[in-house]
């Protein structure tokens, strides 16, 4: 096998090693190859038995192989910046409303309605009424959450992808 084709492969297991969920077309942005190169490896990986797919939303999402069928969900899910961004709020606050969400995340109330029903569906955040009747939110399981968010970021590369795509949406 030539040398460079089995190393775009193995940069491929490595990212789906890295970011659980991540999606084809994702993948292949940071591969920095075709789509159809990318597709040739992933395709070789799922055979071979490294990796696993699902289709999730239009999207094929990619796990290491062994990856339980929760996490996937889960991971899947907070690929998104905005569903982490309220649940880093909710860790530090415990329980708001969906103004207060909006005001520490900065991010649209529609957003913040959207990524909700995520996050309640994944069962990562539950709604309760306040003290002012208005509903509010909190984090089912606070050490799970604060465990899977701090895999999802610790990875460097996902903190400068984000970056890097913050950057790119400025310019």
């Amino acid at each position: 096998m030539n040398e460079d084709v089995n190393s775009n492969k193995m940069r491929a297991k490595t990212l789906v090693e890295l970011f659980p969920g991540i999606h084809l077309r994702k993948l292949q942005r940071l591969l920095g190859t075709s789509f159809s190169t990318t597709r040739y490896h992933v395709d070789h990986l799922l055979r071979e038995g490294e990796i696993v797919s699902e289709r999730e939303r239009g999207y094929t999402r990619l796990y290491p192989s062994g990856f339980e069928q929760g996490d996937r969900r889960i991971y899947a899910g907070l690929q998104n910046k905005s569903a982490r961004s309220i649940l880093h709020a909710l860790i530090s606050s415990r329980l708001l409303g969906k103004a207060e969400l909006a005001e520490a995340t900065q991010l649209s109330r529609s957003t913040i309605a959207t990524q909700l029903e995520v996050l309640e569906l994944l069962n990562l955040v539950e709604e309760l009424e306040s003290h002012g009747g208005q509903p509010a939110y909190r984090i089912i399981d606070g050490g799970r959450v604060a465990l899977i968010l701090s895999a999802l970021e610790k990875n460097p590369l996902s903190v400068a992808t984000d970056n890097f795509i913050d950057l790119w949406g400025d310019l």
